[in-house]
């Protein structure tokens, strides 16, 4: 039982320091010993101390007001006693006058206060600004901070958020404490208020409207404008889904401290050069994250304000705001804002803002914003707004707002409009396109061209077509069938072709298509020579209806089979016009003019 309340007490001192209870107490011309042994009794703890070291007779007169220990041992002893806090007790010592040479580093100590309330501010931060060395203040206010003797004229920077800055002049160098007050910053709380008229209403007077300010909160630093012309809800969300990466790799790497100084400090700091091992393990020491630098190198990985000319990193670079110039890393970049120049990377860039320039990766870029420039990625290159250059790819490009350029990939190509240049893909998508793309399939939403065909012909009793892509040119994918029934037709048929349409107004179209089918003559069609039918196919299409067409037109057929007499004269149905003769039982090659006519469903918005 002992031991437990033992260790009860020894927790409770953990959790509230000695020197932060506060305490108050009036007293006139009394020896120190009794001033101590008074502390002591309100403070709940002991004192341990030589009274050989000590003057304990000395008078003292001390009027304290809800004072921490802390504080009124500082104005009691004025540094000639130091004292530090050891379980229950605290050890009082005569400060040692040093006989040695001149230390290079001196301590500044104190609390972090509200100027209005007396309050102890917790999560400060403190630095100077020229050695870059820095602290936060604790849950209690209290600060411990050491300084360089040289240079001359240092100043000490205090930020805390909702307050207004402060530079404090160090004028001693020499160990001191010193309280720093701040004020509470009204500017920052009015920049961001809404303000509209209140109308009060008096039966004896005419209305007055009265100004009323409506206090919001401030914006987030280090976030970027959204304001999307097209889809917003999806370029909002890859700015977002940027912004949580960015800052999930910053917070993989930074402590609470450095939190609380990108949170606290809206000062940028400026430095020609940084090296750094990882994050706040270098020449910024913890103050990177609110440092621009001219050069910075990072051994494995680095953190920053902002890169001016040139940042390379073995593993990662992580910038929270702007990089001007080139930036090579071994795996990834990630900037919190905009890019404007070149990056390098193993596996990633990452960009939350706008990229000018260039962009290269081994698997993925990714820019939150607009994009000026060229990006290249072996697997996906995505822009969140507008894109103005060349995507190259041998996965994905994607830009959700407008192209205007090239899209050049071996997948796909996915753009929300497309204004100028092409895109050239397998696989190409695009809302609206005042341009033409090329690829094995291209869907163009609102201006595109598209028709499903269900067409009869002298070849397949029945055929069903689809073509995708633009007037000026569609690709398409066509399925015939006889079914095996009708004598001197096939089995069936598949195949692809390419396609150009002419509109000559109310409702009347013209097209022309280039196809190639594969041929199934026989039921295990695995097992059969090839036999390949090329078409040439011409029609005149006239709508019925805003969703209907129905269209008519020749056709130039070539047939080629390793089959001998595979078509003969005696052919179903209407009969062909050979070209080259009739077949014959000794014929491989075959040529003919036929006919084709089809029902066919177009897409809503182009109407021909």
């Amino acid at each position: 039982m002992l031991s437990l309340l033992w260790l009860s007490g020894v927790s409770v001192w953990a959790q509230s320091p000695i020197l932060e209870a506060r305490i108050s107490l009036r007293v006139v011309n009394e020896p120190l010993d009794n001033v101590l042994r008074l502390i002591s009794q309100k403070g709940q703890f002991n004192f341990s101390y030589s009274p050989d070291a000590i003057n304990v007779k000395s008078r003292v007169t001390l009027t304290a007001t809800n004072q921490t220990v802390r504080e009124i041992l500082t104005g009691l002893f004025d540094g000639t006693v130091t004292f530090r806090q050891r379980r229950s007790y605290v050890i009082l010592q005569k400060a040692v006058v040093s006989e040695k040479k001149q230390p290079d580093s001196f301590y500044l100590n104190g609390y972090i206060t509200d100027a209005k309330t007396g309050e102890k501010l917790a999560n400060a931060s403190i630095y100077e600004p020229v050695s870059l060395v820095s602290t936060v203040s604790n849950q209690f206010g209290y600060y411990k901070i050491k300084l360089p003797l040289q240079p001359e004229g240092l100043t000490l920077e205090v930020r805390k958020e909702a307050y207004s800055g402060r530079t404090v002049p160090v004028v001693s160098r020499k160990d001191t404490y010193l309280t720093i007050p701040l004020s509470v910053d009204t500017l920052q709380r009015l920049a961001s208020a809404d303000y509209k008229l209140s109308t009060r209403h008096d039966t004896l007077s005419p209305k007055i409207e009265i100004p009323v300010f409506t206090v919001s909160n401030p914006p987030t630093p280090d976030t970027v404008e959204v304001v999307p012309p097209v889809k917003e809800r999806n370029k909002e969300s890859i700015q977002q889904t940027l912004q949580t990466i960015r800052n999930g790799l910053i917070y993989a790497f930074s402590t609470a401290k450095q939190a609380i100084h990108t949170e606290n400090i809206s000062d940028t700091l400026h430095r020609t050069f940084q090296a750094s091992i990882l994050p706040f393990i270098g020449t910024n020491h913890q103050l990177s994250g609110n440092v621009v630098n001219d050069i910075s190198l990072n051994l494995i990985a680095g953190y920053s304000m902002g890169v001016n000319a040139f940042e390379m990193g073995g593993v990662l670079n992580v910038v929270r705001k702007d990089v001007h110039g080139v930036q090579l890393a071994g795996a990834a970049n990630a900037v919190g804002r905009n890019v404007s120049g070149l990056q390098l990377a193993g596996a990633a860039n990452l960009v939350v803002g706008d990229v000018d320039g260039f962009q290269a990766s081994g698997a993925i870029n990714l820019a939150g914003r607009d994009f000026y420039g060229l990006q290249m990625a072996s697997a996906l290159n995505l822009t969140g707004r507008d894109f103005q250059g060349m995507q190259l790819s041998s996965g994905a490009n994607i830009v959700a707002g407008t192209l205007n350029g090239w899209q050049i990939s071996s997948g796909l190509n996915y753009a929300g409009k497309v204004r100028s240049g092409h895109q050239i893909g397998l696989v190409n998508y695009a809302d609206s396109s005042a341009t033409t793309p090329f690829g094995l399939f291209s869907f163009v939403k609102k201006n595109g061209y598209r028709r499903l065909e269900l067409a009869t012909d002298e070849f397949n009793i029945v055929s069903l077509t689809f073509k995708t892509g633009v007037p000026k040119f569609y690709t398409l994918f066509t399925l015939g069938t006889s079914g095996g029934f009708v004598a001197g037709k096939p089995l069936g048929s598949f195949g692809f072709g390419l396609g150009t349409a002419r509109s000559w107004g109310r409702g009347w179209m013209f097209n022309a298509d280039l196809i190639s089918n594969q041929v199934a003559i026989e039921r295990l069609f695995s097992r059969q020579p090839n036999v390949n039918h090329y078409r040439i196919a011409v029609a005149v299409e006239k709508k019925i209806s805003p969703r209907l067409a129905f269209s008519i037109g020749p056709t130039f057929n070539l047939l080629y089979s390793s089959y001998k007499g595979l078509l003969n004269n005696s052919y179903a149905g209407l009969e062909p016009l050979w070209i080259g003769g009739k077949p014959t039982s000794q014929n491989t090659t075959y040529g003919w003019l036929g006919f084709q006519m089809s029902l066919r469903l177009c897409n809503r918005l182009f109407e021909g």
